[in-house]
């Protein structure tokens, strides 16, 4: 089974990336927040090592579920990310299941995670530093970007148009993740994939404000 942090790190990987679109007025609406906002993910997975497959399933729940004020004076959101991955068919010794808590600020240019309300450092989840005629440029261009627009995205919460796509090299660049995102919906699907693991989790519903 893939190494357990795989599965509960799979937010944080956005610390590193730079730019994702987004418009002036709207941008923060990539994740929108506000408490009760959830989404639901189903989680599909497969390993091959020495000819041999193995499969799992599970899922992945992410809830605002409060917001407080830090010492500072500025509002951090609460959010509980409950994952639970188990090998299909058998192998019970194999399941997977944690919850985390993580402390999310919204401001005009980035969506910041801390780890505790009482610190001040952060990782940057998103920052909305590309503007929509850059965009418009990577319609056009068939070049392998960091970043990229897919018309159309379906999964089983429905189909969504003109997702953004955050291509990232995950561990030790031997894995790739892309993470998309619909504005006014926020993450819809996370894939990553080695040569020999290959992880989808895709968005079964979700509730926001």
């Amino acid at each position: 089974m893939r190494d357990r942090t795989a599965f509960t790190t799979v937010f944080i990987l956005f610390a590193l990336v730079s730019c994702v679109r987004a418009g002036s007025e709207d941008s923060t609406n990539w994740y929108p927040l506000a408490v009760g906002n959830s989404w639901l993910f189903g989680i599909e997975s497969f390993t091959v090592a020495d000819n041999d497959s193995s499969f799992y399933t599970g899922s992945r729940l992410c809830e605002i579920t409060d917001l407080l004020t830090r010492e500072s004076g500025f509002p951090v959101y609460v959010q509980r990310t409950i994952i639970s991955v188990a090998p299909a068919g058998s192998g019970a010794e194999e399941s997977y299941a944690d919850t985390t808590v993580e402390y999310l600020q919204q401001t005009n240019t980035e969506l910041r995670c801390y780890s505790s309300p009482a610190l001040r450092v952060y990782d940057v989840w998103i920052s909305f530093g590309m503007m929509n005629k850059e965009i418009a440029m990577l319609r056009e261009s068939s070049a392998a970007m960091g970043i990229r627009v897919e018309p159309s995205v379906t999964v089983p919460a429905g189909s969504f148009s003109d997702c953004t796509v955050i291509v990232y090299p995950a561990g030790d660049g031997s894995g790739i993740y892309d993470m998309y995102y619909h504005l006014g919906t926020g993450p819809v699907k996370t894939v990553y994939s080695t040569a020999s693991f290959h992880s989808t989790e895709s968005l079964l519903n979700f509730d926001v404000q």
